[in-house]
Parts: C-alpha cells; structure tokens; sequence
C-alpha cells in the first residue's frame, strides 16, 4: 500500500511510471519518477525516498484552494502556500521568498492583500481571499516579488562588512559525525575548525559572527535556521563537505535556495562569489546549484551551503587539512566582495 500511495502521489504531478508497476510495485520507472520529482523539488536526486522526499511529496499534494491557510504553529507547509507568496509578491505585498511556509511574513503580507482589497481581514485564505486573488489574476507576474524585495534590502544596507550579522554554520555536529575522512577525522570537526578560524577573521572585519553550533552539539538543520532567524542575521553560511562511493570524486560546490523556478538573488550571488574564490583557491569547479535543502529554504536571509571538498577523497581531503587558513581567507574575500558589490 506504501508504494502505491507513492505511485498515486507521482501520477498527479503528472510523473509517468509503467502500467506494469502500478498498484504497489517498485520498478525502474517508479524509480526514474522518484528521481525525477526529486531534481525538479531540489533535493538530492537518489531515487529513496526518504524523509525529506516525503515530505516534499507530501506537500506537493496541495493546490491553492485544497484547504483553507492560516498562521498556525507549527506553521503550514505546501505547494498552495507557495503559490500563495508567489501570487502576493507579484501584486507588491511582501510575503518573502516562496518557500511553502505559512510563516510570519506571509501571515502580514495576506492581512495587507486583504485591507487593500476591502476582504475581511481575518489572515484566512477562504473563498473571500481566494476570489479576490482570482479577479487579480490578469495582473500578476510570479516570480519578480522577492528578487525585487531582497535586491532593495542590499541597496539599503552599506557597503562592507562591518556591523554585519553573519552566521556560520559548521555541518552535523553532536551524533552526527559527517563523512568519515583520512585517520578516522570527521566532517563535523573539519567544518567547525573551519567555521571558527572564519568567525576569527570576520570579528577582526568588525562583523558581527555568530556560530550555529559548539564543537561537541549539533541541532537539526530547522533549529539552525531558526536561531539564523532570531539573530536577525544579514546571510548564513553553512559549511560542509562532500562524499562520494567513488574516491577519486573532487572539488567544490556552492548551494542556493531554488524553490521551483523562483531562485533567491542574492543567495545565488554570493554562492557564485564563494565559488569563484574556492576555484581560485586551487579547488576543481563542481559548480553552484540551487537547491531547497531546509537551511536554505527556512532562513529568512541569504543562504549559502558550501562544500570545498571531498571527504572520501584521500588526498583532497589530506590537502584540506593542510590549507583551512587558506580556505578561510578565500571565503572571507568572498563576503567582502558581497556586501561590496551593487545588486544589478
């Protein structure tokens, strides 16, 4: 009954998967469906489903209509949400980016669609709200709202890294170890090394840095996004590395929020600046990806994941450990090029 109700959940997002497997048989084309649904909602393509994959199935499932939406803890997630701040943020009211979170923002962002449109402000998306959006229809143009709400928020920041929240976020942590590297050394201490000797040099830049986790904890990644969230950081950057089966797999890669096919700006920016300095580094380019992994899609400032290296790489992983000052500097350059730089 689980595969079937995974075959269904693929079928209405139009995911096309052989006669011959439905019903409750896990086949290559079920697996191809997977795999497919996992590329276009940015999570990493294997082909499990796991938890994060059901989840983002799960909230696939919904259109804007299905269910009425209101502020509630723990906030509402789906695809209706999202289409709901996509539709806010194209008519000027400001819901954030469209992450599928009935969060705070789009909570104030929905009671000024309805002061402004004379609908009963009660913060309910019911059939009042959602034939207002319907007359609006004509008008909207998805996707403009938050690239131009976040590049107006760079504009009215100054220039430069002083008085900069910034949060550095130091991968796994606690139980979780990460990848397991040369001589038994763990992903979670390499990323925290890392991440302090960057905090050291942003203090020095009069930024303000603040560490998601100690050398011994790790909290999940919603907790971590949390935290960036009260901190009221300016961006968060979180750091890890990669692995792969096969060890000769090198290089870096950089990470931004991407959720369908509204992409955040400046996200996307400093991933490609931090990328840049990791090649210029002596790094091999993996190339940046948006991504809707949860501490990008729940901080409400730019987010970047970065992944310098391969763990599973011996030697890759043994030259990282000879140059995390260096790697430091680099991303450190790249944040002043950042808060330096005028969005286009």
């Amino acid at each position: 009954m689980a595969v079937a109700d995974l075959q269904a959940r693929l079928e209405k997002l139009k995911l096309v998967i052989d006669a011959s497997e439905l019903g409750g048989t896990f086949g290559p084309s079920t697996e191809m469906a997977i795999k497919a649904f996992q590329q276009r909602s940015g999570l990493d393509v294997d082909g499990i489903v796991g938890e994060a994959t059901w989840k983002a199935l799960v909230e696939s499932s919904w259109s804007l209509g299905d269910r009425p939406l209101r502020l509630s803890q723990p906030f509402l997630r789906g695809d209706d949400v999202r289409e709901l701040q996509a539709q806010l943020n194209a008519l000027g009211f400001t819901a954030g980016k469209h992450d599928g979170i009935f969060g705070l923002g789009t909570a104030g962002a929905l009671r000024d669609f309805q002061r402004n449109l004379a609908v009963d402000e009660d913060g309910i998306v019911g059939h009042e709200t959602l034939r207002a959006l319907e007359r609006l229809r004509m008008v909207i143009k998805p996707g403009l709202g938050p690239r131009i709400s976040e590049r107006e928020a760079r504009r009215a920041d100054p220039p430069g890294l002083a008085g900069k929240r910034i949060v550095l976020d130091p991968g796994h942590g606690g139980d979780d170890a990460g990848g397991i590297g040369l001589n038994g050394q763990t992903e979670a201490d390499w990323v925290f090394r890392v991440s302090a000797k960057l905090g050291l040099l942003l203090d020095g830049h009069h930024a303000h840095p603040m560490l998601t986790r100690g050398p011994y904890d790790g909290p999940d990644d919603s907790q971590r996004a949390q935290l960036a969230n009260r901190f009221r950081a300016d961006l968060l950057l979180s750091i890890h590395l990669n692995s792969h089966p096969t060890p000769i797999a090198a290089g870096a890669a950089t990470y931004f929020f991407q959720g369908g096919t509204v992409a955040s700006e400046p996200g996307e920016h400093l991933a490609e600046l931090i990328q840049q300095a990791l090649i210029g580094a002596g790094r091999a380019d993996c190339g940046t990806h948006g991504k809707a992994y949860p501490i990008l899609r729940e901080t409400q400032m730019p987010a970047v994941v970065v992944e310098p290296g391969f763990i599973t790489n011996p030697e890759e992983f043994r030259q990282l450990g000879e140059s995390t000052d260096d790697l430091a500097s680099a991303m450190l350059g790249a944040l002043e090029r950042y808060f330096s730089s005028e969005p286009d």
